[in-house]
């Protein structure tokens, strides 16, 4: 009885050996140029947002410094060094990196891209072209802010 089996000498055998190896790394490795976002994306422009924040709640005690920010539901709140409140869409326009508050310059900043956006949510450095979503900020003068669209 004759083998029908088909052979494959050892410089064939590598070479497919080698093709395969490289084609898994570069599917891997292009993934990781990929434009996209890996982190959360950005906020829902449309999402309508109406939040109560208690400054007396130990997860908002940043707010009641000058300066102070917190992050909650996909909002920045912010008090500037002003003394003022405001809020906006906490996710860059560029990549959706969750942004800081930076009282000294009185910008938020992506420290992803090194986006900036002034008070209002206006782009002032890019990369990022699109504006934050800005909300409503009422005092509701019993300790807690509202935040709403």
């Amino acid at each position: 009885m004759q083998n029908t089996l088909p052979t494959m000498d050892r410089h064939e055998f590598f070479r497919l050996v080698g093709t395969s190896v490289g084609v898994i790394l570069l599917t891997r490795c292009s993934a990781g140029c990929s434009k996209g976002d890996a982190g959360e994306p950005a906020a829902d422009p449309d999402q309508l947002v109406d939040l109560i924040l208690n400054l007396n709640d130990k997860v908002n005690e940043n707010l009641k410094v000058k300066g102070g920010y917190v992050v909650i539901k996909n909002v920045i709140v912010a008090q500037t060094k002003d003394g003022k409140f405001l809020a906006v869409s906490s996710k860059c326009t560029h990549q959706g990196t969750e942004l800081v508050y930076k009282s000294a310059e009185n910008q938020f900043y992506c420290p992803l891209h090194l986006s900036r956006f002034d008070t209002t949510g206006k782009v002032v450095i890019g990369p990022a072209t699109l504006p934050l979503k800005q909300y409503q900020v009422a005092d509701l003068a019993n300790g807690n802010l509202r935040i709403h669209t």
